[in-house]
């Protein structure tokens, strides 16, 4: 008998030679099958035991210099436990099983890290913090059309966090820029529309985009600011001077660039409410997923406002009506990265607004947004990207008595841009890109058709721009510019350059850059047809043969930053000429839109931020402007000479809970100027009498609480002082007095980890 084992024959068993044989095979059989489990045991052992073993994580705590920072807070979301850096920075945290976790690294004076960190096994991870106060190691894209860190670019930046936003307590961006800026101010115009000045700069010579896309829709020259949702925002950027170069027509005096949130989580969700005066109530929501290669952005926000009436101090004085309404925002986001080095982006917005005018009519502002951004990096050098937006902006009135909405405007843009980079070094950097715009705008202040519709009128603008970004031996920066706009309204094309210098001599920074900007008509200013009064009392008319308005722009800074502490000085000069103004003529009692007016501003302003123990911070900023905006040989700048901001802060911070007070203030000095009288002169010219703006100062006070890194609790007052004037007019402060209001944000996805932890 034959036994098959492992594919041998042995002996018989029933010989004496064929049983030993066996015997020997056998034994060392169980031998082999012994050492193997043995081996396996060795094997896997350590791993079931790891399994179950507390998993470490440690590493140290640095300042980004390399120095060490003691007592640094490290807190695990979800755990509510945490431990703390020792005197070299070192430190160390058991985890009770393994899975994905977000750290919080927290230390006072500095900004709070976070990090999600998959822990399966020892690691070691060494977390660097940044000091709070100073955004220069922030990633900016406005200045340059490419990612840059700030402390990098030659132009002329200003970035406010939504960190910055918080502490300040505001409900709209243009309170943050009041607040954050020196030299910005907006009021209320004709039909209580708000308008900006910024530094002598007006709402036409400050061009807004929302992640470096145009807005449609405007009133006496500037956008709907009630369309940027302040819940979206992730950092706000200010780029200084004409933009023109990148940017194109309305960039002569600056940019300000609205970068909107991305996902950051696997999944979140935050939940707000606001409450406060004038029954002023605001309600939001925000979804986000980053998984793999998802990204998901979803928000909602709807807020709410009663009517109200400013009441001077003067008895005399013409009560200012301040309407309220409602608002509704809701936007989408959906990245999808194909490969990874490929990835489309697509969004869409929606955008609702009703004025309650008057009791028998209604002021609706509706918008559509979509677009999408294809990106792709051919290799480590070259880099591709595509991109497409759409907008469209309506105005109605709507008589809620008759049923009957009429629609008075529309403005719609189309935007195709194609841009390609090229890094010969990472310190060298070429970029061109080739764009087309159309914009297509229907309005009241046109003439009627044929059928008795308004008319629509059309402009197409071709760009083609290039842009060499290098640096020299980490001292040395130097960008510099060409773009050309071919409108199909003008004959030849526009030409804006720009060059920007920077000198970097640590701590010490330079910079100096010139840059020629333009505006081009609006459709408005050529084609209005506009009857103000309604019954053929006064006509304004456009004027096809406007020339764009042209602008030569020169800025000087200094900049000293330290750890804690940064000092900035900087000085401009801007020449316009070719300014777009209306020209009354008095024999035919009509305005007629004309190339006349040149205007000369010039300033200077200093900021000073400083970080002192135990959580004291100090951010002060004064801005001096002097503009000249001739209209028949007559000043009739709104610029105030002397503006000032100033943010007192204070930061108290446990594992569980955070402590942030924050007194922040805006003064303005005194304004002398002219208004129209509204007489005219032999002539024809309007003549002006002298008007006084009083000085006033505005101060805000903020209190926040966050609780487990997931509840966040606003109370605040404005107008601390209940500061009035005697007089609201066009450059006056539109407080009815001191307000408050208190506001409520929870972080959904942070107390459903913390129970789960807690159940575990």
């Amino acid at each position: 008998m034959y036994i098959p084992l492992l594919n041998k024959r042995i002996p018989q068993f029933g010989s004496v030679h064929g049983r030993r044989y066996a015997l020997a095979y056998l034994l060392h059989f169980d031998t082999t099958i012994v050492m193997r489990r043995i081996l396996f045991l060795f094997l896997i052992l350590p791993l079931a035991l790891s399994y179950g073993k507390a998993q470490r994580l440690s590493g140290r705590i640095l300042d980004a210099d390399g120095s060490p920072l003691p007592m640094a807070t490290i807190q695990v979301q979800g755990e509510g436990k945490g431990t703390v850096s020792a005197v070299d920075g070192g430190y160390r945290y058991q985890f009770s099983t393994r899975g994905v976790y977000r750290i919080s690294v927290r230390y006072t004076g500095y900004e709070t890290l976070s990090a999600v960190l998959r822990i399966n096994r020892d690691t070691t991870v060494d977390f660097t913090l940044h000091p709070a106060h100073s955004q220069l190691d922030a990633v900016v894209i406005t200045g340059t059309r490419t990612p840059k860190m700030l402390k990098d670019v030659p132009v002329v930046t200003t970035v406010i966090s939504s960190k910055e936003i918080e502490k300040t307590g505001s409900l709209s961006l243009a309170d943050v820029l009041q607040t954050e800026i020196p030299g910005v101010e907006f009021g209320r115009q004709m039909d209580g529309q708000v308008v900006m000045n910024m530094q002598g700069m007006g709402g036409s010579d400050v061009l807004f985009l929302i992640d470096g896309e145009r807005m449609a829709g405007e009133s006496l020259n500037n956008i709907d600011y009630e369309r940027l949702n302040m819940d979206n925002i992730e950092r706000v950027e200010i780029v200084r001077g004409a933009g023109s170069a990148l940017y194109g027509s309305n960039a002569i005096g600056g940019v300000v660039n609205i970068i909107t949130k991305e996902a950051d989580r696997p999944w979140s969700l935050n939940v707000n409410g606001r409450y406060g005066s004038n029954n002023e109530q605001k309600y939001g929501a925000t979804l986000g997923f980053d998984r793999k290669n998802f990204n998901s952005m979803t928000n909602l926000s709807y807020k709410t406002v009663d009517t109200y009436t400013l009441y001077g101090k003067d008895s005399a004085s013409t009560p200012s009506i301040i309407y309220g309404g409602r608002t509704l925002n809701a936007n989408q986001s959906f990245r999808y990265d194909f490969l990874p080095n490929l990835s489309l982006k697509v969004r869409g917005g929606f955008y609702h607004r009703e004025r309650d005018y008057s009791q028998t009519r209604i002021d609706r502002y509706i918008d559509g947004t979509a677009g999408a951004v294809l990106t792709y990096d051919i290799d480590d050098k070259a880099h591709l990207r595509a991109d497409y937006s759409f907008d469209l902006y309506d105005k109605y009135k709507y008589y809620p008595r008759a049923g009957r909405s009429d629609k008075e405007y529309s403005n719609m843009q189309n935007k195709a841009n194609v841009q390609f980079d090229y890094n010969f070094t990472p310190e060298n950097i070429l970029t061109a890109g080739v764009e087309y715009f159309n914009e297509t705008l229907m309005s009241n202040q046109f003439d009627t058709s044929a059928n008795g519709e308004y008319r629509n009128y059309m402009a197409h603008t071709a760009v083609a721009y290039a842009q060499h970004d290098i640096s020299f031996k980490k001292r040395w920066f130097l960008v510099y510019g060409l773009r050309m706009d071919y409108n199909s309204q003008f004959k030849l094309p526009h030409l804006s350059p720009k060059v920007s210098l920077m000198y970097k001599i640590n701590p010490v920074s330079f910079r100096l850059s010139y840059a020629g900007g333009f505006r081009a008509p609006s459709l408005k200013e050529m084609y209005s047809n506009y009857d103000m009064g309604g019954m053929g009392w006064f006509i304004i008319y456009g004027n096809p043969d406007l020339n764009p308005e042209k602008s030569q722009n020169v800025m000087f800074s200094v900049e000293y930053a330290r750890k804690n502490a940064s000092l900035t000085a900087s000085g401009y000069y801007c020449y316009t000429r070719d300014k777009i103004t209306t020209v009354y003529n008095l024999n035919q009692d009509t305005a007629f839109y004309r190339n006349v007016n040149r205007s000369y501003t010039a300033g200077a302003d200093v900021n000073f931020m400083i970080k002192l123990p135990y959580g004291f911070g100090i951010k002060l900023s004064y801005a001096y402007v002097f503009d000249q905006q001739k209209e028949g040989g007559v000043n009739v700048s709104y610029a105030r000479p002397h503006t000032g901001v100033a943010r007192f802060d204070y930061h108290f911070e446990k594992d569980w809970y955070s402590l942030g007070v924050s007194l922040s203030g805006r003064v303005l000095s005194a304004l002398h100027t002219v208004a129209d009288s509204g007489d005219k002169d032999e002539e024809g010219n309007p003549i002006y009498e002298k008007v006084h703006y009083p000085a006033y100062t505005m101060w805000r006070l903020n209190l926040n609480q966050r609780f487990m890194d997931a509840v966040s609790l606003n109370v605040g007052l404005d107008n601390l002082f209940n500061y009035k004037p005697s007089n609201y007019d066009l450059v006056s402060s539109t407080s009815p007095g001191i307000t408050f209001y208190v506001s409520l944000s929870v972080d959904i996805d942070d107390i459903v980890g913390f129970a789960r932890k807690q159940r575990k």
